[in-house]
């Protein structure tokens, strides 16, 4: 083994004790909420002290903020920009784009809800919502640039008008909502919010340039 790259057992032991608390968290956020979870349940559920909570993750608002780290950086996000960016059939990079929505959303939709409940109740959670609003947006721009240039838009709708269209339907928590309002599957829910969103920006095959 290259002793280079082997990390001694101290420096590996608050990472592994960070990931416990961190995961922690996420399931007592989901089962009771965050405002009804306190410190002390996290600490118990991670088998560490509340002192560790604090000084690991920076209490409940440092987990918030971790929690939203892994939502919003999971390999899947990155995997599909990337693929989204390689292809030149629009409806395939559409469709990239909706089937990455639909994945973090059933791996993440816990955590994207919660992120979402809090935020408006103070400042600093506000903070980890704007941020998660981003870099969604960031990645997403780069996706709606690409298809400007391979000619995919429609003559009405630029790059950034095709962000906000699809931020309209989709968002960070579009097929949570429309899960919740029509109380479909997040499947439906999502080839719902697909065929619309590719209508509403897509330039239709048979158009001039399609």
């Amino acid at each position: 083994m290259d002793g280079a790259a082997a990390r001694p057992r101290h420096e590996e032991y608050p990472d592994q004790t960070r990931a416990a608390v961190v995961d922690a968290a996420r399931q007592l956020f989901a089962e009771r909420g965050f405002y009804q979870t306190t410190v002390q349940e996290i600490a118990k559920l991670s088998r560490v002290s509340p002192a560790t909570v604090y000084a690991q993750c920076g209490g409940k608002q440092g987990l918030l903020r971790s929690l939203m780290d892994r939502w919003t950086r999971t390999p899947t996000v990155e995997e599909s920009v990337q693929e989204s960016l390689s292809g030149d059939d629009p409806a395939l990079v559409m469709g990239t784009l909706t089937a990455a929505y639909l994945h973090i959303t059933k791996e993440w939709g816990d955590v994207i809800q919660v992120v979402i409940d809090v935020a408006p109740h103070d400042e600093e959670s506000r903070a980890v919502l704007a941020t998660a609003h981003k870099r969604h947006n960031q990645r997403l721009l780069a996706i709606c640039r690409h298809l400007e240039d391979i000619g995919a838009l429609r003559d009405d709708v630029d790059a950034r008008t095709a962000t906000r269209i699809i931020t309209y339907y989709y968002g960070l928590d579009g097929l949570l909502r429309t899960r919740e309002v029509f109380g479909w599957s997040l499947e439906r829910s999502n080839e719902w919010l697909s065929t619309r969103v590719t209508a509403a920006v897509l330039r239709s095959p048979a158009e001039p340039g399609g």
